[in-house]
């Protein structure tokens, strides 16, 4: 027989949503660190024993709490930051539903410790959980809030049995704390753990001291091989760096994403980033990057995770594509593009220095330089006419076009005016050994010459316009229901992309004719694929993927091959156009096309100067 429906003890609900907020102590340090950034604080420290089990304490130089208002701080559903539905539409703090004190403090032994700048003492607010509160005292304090857990899950021993070794806890706190630094660089912050500092930072005041912090928190190699971006769109900001495709991670651990300040873990945000490094990264591996989107608040919802990691966007489609093309223009700028003008894109931040790289002098170097030399010489034509199937599905030659430009055989007296330099000789028919102001340029001749290609095929292709091919057997696609209502809402789309299709019944799609590219593709496959994605993220690039793949394989068998020897003209015109290509630092796979050695590396080998 079951028992008669009673409300919940106050104490017992409390602890039953402690189940949701508080999973492990660095859940408890998330919650106290977000009330210390909602309060305005500058500097927060972090005093953390044995992983969390022992003692947490958080200490800002927020606003306070005053007196009268500390009781109602550990109540239930009680905060200052939404009074109404509308709020709640928009809300712009990190935290916001009241629950988290309530739910900590019942399962802790909690303390809570607040000054405002007109009260003249400090008041403390003890409790030993399960709803027992003592009296509050003054005691001495600054102006901020200290509130410390001492004996996490001291009353719920069950829940204390699933807590990890204090080192993997502590592990947790470490990594949510690095987090929060990188999400907040105006605030200071000190973490201890054991009576041992384990990281501080100071507020960023100017460029230097970001780098110094970024360096901190994600490695000097990552300030070293990253851009530092800025981009703007209608109602939406991205900034931060972005790796460059070279340093790449096994895994995604080095990939930090904040949405208003807040860190989050979005599966299409994170997709977005990966296909935005899709034509540049070796299989297998992660990009690095630190991004902050900024966009209005009643555009996202943040009210949808207990613990609020997650968020849910007004339109996702729009987020995710400004995403992906901002990074992938990021990463795809040419070896001579201008970096960090306005709301576009910064240099890799140490080397920018280093080289003091400008833009907008080499590009009008270069063009002066090769008006001169194309005066005197003609263009070396391509033996390769790469052929592009015609809209009635038989082969066309594309223009023919040089494959390798000409270019001087003395370079100028500067050779500081041109990224990769000028070449030197070619090394047993596979590499090109170059000069710049640095010192040594290595570079893959074919893996170089096959990005050149590829990137002059796709645009290209682009401006041909895409081209349908007729199937001479229609193809007969077996969809459910939703399936066909994506297709129905996505139509036009598919007509663009060469493709036409028409209902043939309620749960099937005929298909009359293809892009032409792709017509020996898997095409059931691919349609599928794309549906899937469209249905999922409103984006697919299933079919650009697709196309660039095929583009890929034609660029791979028409660029220069191994062992064919150039003369220094066309070394030296293989350089002037890696350095206007788009990522052209990498091939087509994801490999490096080239390697600068520095002199300074160089007279370390010969151990000159020791």
């Amino acid at each position: 027989m079951r028992a008669p429906i009673a409300l919940l003890p106050s104490h017992l609900a409390d602890q039953i949503a402690a189940g949701e907020v508080v999973e492990r102590p660095a859940s408890v340090v998330k919650e106290f660190l977000e009330n210390a950034l909602d309060s305005g604080a500058t500097q927060i420290d972090i005093v953390i024993e044995q992983g969390g089990e022992k003692l947490i304490q958080i200490t800002d130089n927020g606003c306070g709490i005053p007196k009268e208002e500390l009781l109602l701080a550990v109540s239930r559903h009680a905060t200052s930051k939404i009074q109404s539905l509308k709020d709640l539409a928009a809300v712009a703090t990190l935290g916001f539903r009241g629950e988290a004190l309530a739910s900590i403090s019942s399962v802790s032994r909690f303390s809570l410790t607040s000054k405002t700048a007109d009260s003249p003492a400090a008041w403390q607010l003890r409790g030993e959980g399960e709803g027992h509160w003592g009296d509050i005292t003054p005691v001495a304090g600054r102006v901020g809030t200290q509130v410390s857990v001492e004996d996490l899950f001291f009353n719920t021993p069950a829940r204390k049995r699933f807590l990890r070794s204090p080192q993997t806890e502590f592990m947790h706190i470490d990594q949510l704390v690095k987090r929060v630094m990188l999400s907040r660089p105006d605030v200071g912050f000190k973490l201890v753990h054991n009576d041992k500092v384990v990281r501080q930072v100071l507020p960023v005041s100017d460029e230097a001291s970001a780098r110094k912090r970024l360096a901190q928190l994600m490695g000097q190699p990552f300030v070293e091989q990253s851009l530092s971006i800025e981009f703007e769109g209608q109602q939406i900001q991205l900034n931060g760096w972005v790796g460059l495709p070279t340093f790449n991670r096994s895994q995604t651990d080095m990939q930090y994403l904040f949405v208003n300040g807040r860190i989050v873990r979005d599966r299409l945000l994170s997709y977005a980033v990966k296909q935005a490094y899709a034509d540049v990264l070796y299989h297998g591996r992660h990009p690095a990057y630190v991004l902050f989107l900024q966009m209005p608040h009643d555009l996202v919802d943040v009210n949808v995770h207990p613990a609020k990691y997650e968020v849910r966007f007004a339109n996702g489609s729009w987020a995710y594509d400004f995403l992906r093309r901002s990074v992938r223009d990021a990463v795809a700028k040419p070896l001579n593009a201008e970096h960090g003008s306005g709301k576009t894109l910064g240099m890799p931040m140490e080397a920018a220095v280093a080289e003091g790289f400008d833009g907008n002098s080499r590009l009008n170097a270069q063009t002066a330089f090769f008006k001169t030399q194309q005066a005197g010489s003609g263009k070396l034509q391509a033996a390769l006419q790469f052929q592009m199937p015609s809209s009635a599905g038989v082969a066309e030659p594309l223009a023919s076009y040089n494959t390798l430009s000409s270019a001087a055989e003395m370079p100028p007296a500067d050779v500081s005016e041109f990224k990769l330099g000028f070449a030197k000789m070619q090394l047993h028919g596979v590499f090109i050994l170059a000069e710049n102001a640095r010192g040594l340029v290595l570079v893959d001749m074919h893996a170089a010459h096959e990005r050149v290609v590829y990137e002059r095929l796709k645009k290209q292709w682009q401006q041909r316009a895409l081209i349908s091919q007729p199937l001479l057997v229609p193809m007969v696609l077996t969809l459910d229901a939703s399936q066909l209502l994506v297709w129905q809402e996505y139509a036009d789309w598919f007509a663009k992309l060469g493709f036409e299709m028409e209902p043939l019944g309620p749960e099937q799609l005929k298909v009359s004719a293809v892009p032409a590219l792709l017509a020996k593709g898997n095409i059931v496959r691919l349609v599928n694929d794309m549906l899937a994605d469209l249905a999922v993220a409103g984006q697919t690039q299933q079919f650009e993927e697709r196309l660039n793949a095929m583009l890929s394989t034609m660029a791979c068998h028409g660029s220069v091959r191994a062992n064919r020897q150039l003369t220094i003209e066309e070394m030296n015109a293989l350089l002037r156009e890696m350095e206007a290509t788009e990522r052209s630092d990498q091939c087509n796979h994801g490999r490096p096309t080239w390697v600068q050695l520095s002199m300074e590396q160089l007279d370390g080998l010969f151990m000159r100067g020791q």
